[in-house]
């Protein structure tokens, strides 16, 4: 036998063994699991045109929008901020390429599932008048780590994501962006020159005086004037009231402004509202380094152990909750050297 003929069949052999190995490949039962299991639920290249997010479970129902490149959440009407990167989170995690393997593929196993349309939580994403997912989320599996997911209309349930689930089960307020100054200001500790903060009133629950004593009621004739503290920069540290501060507890304190939050909004009136709450219980001006202010205000302490507060610039009343209000609200001592 030459050479070439024995180079001609080790060839043939070669690649006879070539062809056998990739027709294992592409044939061996986990690969063509894991391959049909690869799943997005939204094409990635319809996300930047999505403009409207409905999560209907039996939270409720929380619309989301998109304007002017921000997102909303709509409440009665009104559009309130909400987290953009907690939106743009859910989109990645719905366009995004994962493991989902089918589970099902009968019309049969939907209620098994949790998967029908009368009883299933689901999440609508639109833009415009085209709807590019309307994914119904069913019951959590056996080990708990998945959920059933299926396209409304189609019979084929998959499972994966439990994340999924918690997003279309969260409350309006998961959604929405609370900062009293939103990241979009940039406002920076360094950029803060003086604080000046005028305190509530002390709780009558604070030491007050017998509701009939004498005293008590000179006191409700003349009310106490307002305590004021006046924070300031000086050289590489602050001053409280033009006395020495502890500056690293200043700077914490002014960056606690900057990133406080409420809980809630108050539905239904904003800032400029003549039936708006009055805010003159309590206030803080932040002077910046660049000329222009910004102004807390904050009304009664209510029933509910909260207050209510305006954001100069900003039309929306949020509810604080008294830590947030005992934060924001700090009485001298705390800050002497």
């Amino acid at each position: 036998m030459t050479y070439k003929t024995k180079a001609m069949i080790l060839s043939a052999i070669i690649a006879a063994l070539a062809v056998a190995y990739a027709a294992s490949l592409v044939f061996d039962p986990d690969r063509v699991s894991a391959r049909d299991a690869a799943y997005a639920w939204l094409d990635a290249k319809s996300v930047p045109q999505v403009d409207g997010i409905e999560l209907k479970s039996a939270n409720g129902v929380v619309a989301l929008v998109r304007k002017n490149a921000a997102w909303f959440v709509i409440f009665d009407g009104q559009d309130y901020p909400a987290k953009e990167q907690r939106v743009e989170d859910l989109l990645a995690l719905l366009s995004k390429k994962d493991s989902y393997p089918v589970r099902g593929v009968e019309a049969a196993s939907h209620e098994r599932l949790g998967l029908l349309e009368d009883n299933a939580a689901r999440i609508t994403a639109r833009g415009g008048v085209t709807t590019f997912l309307d994914l119904l989320v069913g019951s959590t599996d056996a080990s708990g780590n998945d959920v059933y997911l299926r396209k409304a209309g189609k019979n084929e349930a998959r499972s994966g994501a439990l994340s999924i689930s918690n997003y279309v089960s969260s409350a309006k307020t998961a959604w929405y962006n609370l900062r009293l100054f939103p990241e979009t200001e940039r406002l920076a500790v360094d950029g803060v020159q003086r604080v000046i903060v005028t305190l509530p009133p002390a709780d009558d629950a604070e030491g007050g005086l017998p509701a009939d004593s004498a005293d008590a009621a000179d006191a409700l004739a003349v009310p106490a004037a307002p305590v004021t503290l006046t924070f300031a920069r000086a050289d590489a540290g602050w001053t409280v009231n033009g006395q020495e501060a502890d500056a690293p507890k200043v700077e914490s304190y002014v960056r606690a402004i900057l990133d406080a939050e409420g809980d809630d909004f108050v539905a239904g009136e904003t800032a400029a509202d003549s039936s708006a709450p009055s805010f003159n219980e309590g206030r803080i001006v932040l002077e910046l380094g660049d000329g222009t202010s910004r102004v807390i205000s904050v009304g009664a302490k209510l029933d509910s152990n909260k207050r209510n507060a305006s954001v100069s610039g900003s039309p929306y009343v949020y509810s604080l909750a008294d830590w947030v209000a005992q934060r924001l609200f700090r009485a001298e001592p705390e800050f002497k050297k």
